[in-house]
């Protein structure tokens, strides 16, 4: 139960997305898929598109993208496919076990923060 947002420079809402598999595949609490048995933080056999992958491709315009909320830090592709966009803070309520994820998006100083409190913290601000 993993989900991202997508604002723009003002915070309105480009785009959501939620984790979970493609059209027409049975999600792994049905049938578990290859990549159940892995480690956390290991999605190499994973059938599951990531929030941040759904976001992104939902998109009508990456362009205005400038943050992203997400439920956990992102894993390693979905860091790769976060550099490939205007997305340039990301907050989230916990780390995800990917450190490789996180040294690439720091080296491109995307501002990372993890706010396990963030639902209030939005709730104050707005």
């Amino acid at each position: 139960m993993v989900a991202a947002i997508i604002t723009d420079r003002d915070g309105h809402v480009l785009s959501t997305g939620y984790n979970g598999v493609p059209s027409g595949i049975e999600h792994c609490y049905i049938k578990p898929c290859p990549g159940a048995e892995q480690a956390s933080g290991n999605t190499s056999l994973c059938e599951a598109v990531h929030a941040e992958q759904n976001a992104i491709i939902q998109c009508r315009d990456l362009r205005n993208a400038t943050t992203m909320y997400c439920s956990c830090t992102p894993c390693f592709v979905c860091a790769k496919m976060i550099l490939n966009t205007p997305i340039q803070s990301i907050y989230c309520l916990e780390s995800y076990p990917d450190k490789k994820a996180l040294e690439i998006l720091l080296r491109r100083k995307i501002s990372i923060y993890v706010v396990p409190d963030l639902m209030n913290a939005i709730k104050k601000v707005g």
